[in-house]
């Protein structure tokens, strides 16, 4: 049994690189850029002072 196990897997896997060899690989040229910020990804902003509360008050 464990043979017709491997034998279909050879085969699936033979299948497989026929057909990649056949049709050809598609080789995308990506062309790789540093990341830049974008205008419309959220961002953390500081908290004004009116919501942060009195200048007074620290954590201490």
């Amino acid at each position: 049994m464990k043979e017709l196990a491997a034998l279909g897997a050879g085969l699936a896997i033979a299948a497989v690189a026929a057909l990649w060899f056949t049709t050809g690989p598609v080789v995308v040229g990506a062309e790789v850029k540093p990341l830049q910020p974008s205008a419309n990804m959220p961002a953390f902003r500081p908290v004004s002072t009116e919501l942060a509360g009195p200048a007074g008050r620290g954590i201490r």
